[in-house]
């Protein structure tokens, strides 16, 4: 209901001039007037609308005022509707009170006059007015209420679903979730993390002094260590170390967290996860295992390579036995730098110096530049530029710059940004011996040719007078 929208006002006389004037009186208030001739027209009408204000007269043929008013009142939808009788006869204090008893809430006397009876059916006609806006008010914020209340409902049990699936992929995935209050140093440990240290599967608290005792004693300071870092730096915590189960079992767990800022009163604190690695340590132990044997038989088979080299090389001329013997040592090479990484690759710059490792003496040392930021090589590219490298070296001991003791090498390098990663290398020498094109290709051109082809490589070089240049663009193969 607005705060203009007409009410109902009922007006019960028996005389039909009476009704008139109360008509003619009330017509100005705007409200919607029904007429009734007697008690029963009255009841009938309040059986069809809602009536904020019934004004009655006390003195009907039918039924009077007083009981048409306790009969009013006897209906639930009109316990609280105002009465107003109107009286023409002189009514004594006995029966105001009865009227007040059966339910009016004021009388007006005949004369009636105009004012008085407007403003008191005004007054009262608001009251309704107001009170039936509350209710509405009322009933709109319960539903609201109920609404929200559902929502909530539903969110909790969102919630619920989604907190205990999460509970089932932490305990699928062997991980348990912690944190610690910096202020009480004491931490609170879910069911999953307690599971992966052997204890029961419930949620916990420990203190600092207990959690330290959990973790291998060799193990303990670094933990510390990275604690401090993570809650000096405000920053991540990580750290990989084994713990002492109290069933006696040392497992390997991967700690991963943050420093939290608190508020609203709350603590600092560091939060995070923790990952039974064990397994993963295991494999990676027998992986390392595995590659120390690949690593050891390549090198017998290597050196059988060698062996049988240099007996089917016994006649050859000592030059060419020598550049393939050490094209061999340069595939060994390549190869340990590989196996010191687990085969996940090389960087460009321990290439560089194994390669130039034979001929770095103290003099040479300065005549040899490098220049370029170290960038880590896939086993494929290491391979390449390995074998590119030597026999760049090898072309400049035998032909280029260090064919002297004045020539220098001058090597710079650039990685282009991905996606299209190529490695660039620029190999000038200067100060050798005057350079004239060769008139047949040799082993180390065919070589840059064939790595070309395979890689999707481009290479050039220039056979100036005042020193051999090369210029090569590797495609990068994309690390795992």
């Amino acid at each position: 209901m607005t705060a203009r929208q007409p009410v109902n006002i009922l007006l019960v006389d028996d005389q039909p001039a009476k009704l008139l004037s109360y008509e003619v009186i009330l017509g100005e208030l705007g409200e919607n007037l029904i007429k009734a001739n007697s008690a029963g027209e009255a009841l009938g009408a309040l059986l069809k609308t809602d009536v904020a204000v019934v004004l009655v007269d006390v003195c009907m043929p039918d039924l009077d005022g007083f009981q048409l008013a306790e009969m009013i009142r006897g209906h639930p939808r009109y316990e609280k509707t105002a009465i107003i009788f109107i009286s023409a006869i002189q009514v004594t204090d006995l029966d105001r009170i009865r009227g007040y008893k059966s339910g009016a809430v004021d009388y007006v006397p005949v004369p009636v006059i105009p004012e008085i009876l407007r403003a008191k059916v005004r007054i009262f006609a608001e009251l309704y007015r107001k009170n039936r806006q509350l209710e509405e008010f009322a009933a709109d914020l319960e539903r609201r209420v109920a609404e929200r209340t559902a929502e909530l409902e539903q969110s909790t049990d969102r919630l619920r679903e989604s907190e205990e699936r999460l509970r089932q992929a932490l305990s699928a995935a062997r991980m348990g979730t912690w944190r610690r209050d910096l202020a009480t140093q004491m931490s609170q440990r879910d069911a999953s993390f307690n599971a992966i240290m052997g204890l029961p599967a419930v949620d916990s608290t420990a203190t600092v002094e207990e959690r330290l005792e959990e973790i291998h004693p060799d193990d303990r300071q670094g933990v510390m260590e990275a604690w401090t870092t993570a809650v000096t730096g405000r920053g991540d915590y990580e750290a990989e170390f084994r713990v002492k189960r109290r069933d006696g079992v040392t497992r390997w767990v991967r700690d991963q967290g943050r420093f939290v800022a608190g508020d609203n009163g709350q603590s600092d604190c560091l939060a995070g996860l923790t990952l039974d690695i064990t397994e993963r340590k295991k494999a990676e132990e027998a992986q390392g295992l595995l590659i120390q044997e690949l690593n050891h038989r390549v090198k017998n088979m290597l050196t059988t390579v060698q062996a049988i080299a240099l007996q089917s090389l016994n006649g050859a001329q000592t030059a060419d036995k020598d550049r393939f013997l050490s094209r061999i040592q340069a595939l060994a090479t390549c190869h340990n730098l590989l196996t010191r990484s687990s085969w996940e690759g090389a960087h460009l710059r321990d290439i560089l110096e194994s390669t130039f490792a034979p001929h770095r003496s103290q003099q040479a040392a300065q005549r040899i530049s490098l220049s370029g930021v170290d960038t880590l090589l896939t086993s494929r590219d290491a391979l390449s530029v390995t074998l590119a490298l030597h026999e760049l070296v090898t072309n400049a001991v035998k032909h280029g710059a260090f064919a002297n003791n004045e020539g220098r090498i001058e090597l710079t390098w650039q990685v282009d940004p991905d996606p299209s990663a190529r490695l660039h290398l620029s190999w000038s020498e200067a100060g050798g011996p005057p350079v004239s094109p060769p008139s047949h290709k040799g082993f180390g051109s065919r070589l840059l040719t064939s790595l070309a082809a395979q890689s999707g490589a481009a290479y050039s070089c220039e056979y100036q007078p005042a020193g051999f240049k090369c210029r090569l663009a590797l495609p990068l193969e994309a690390r795992a």
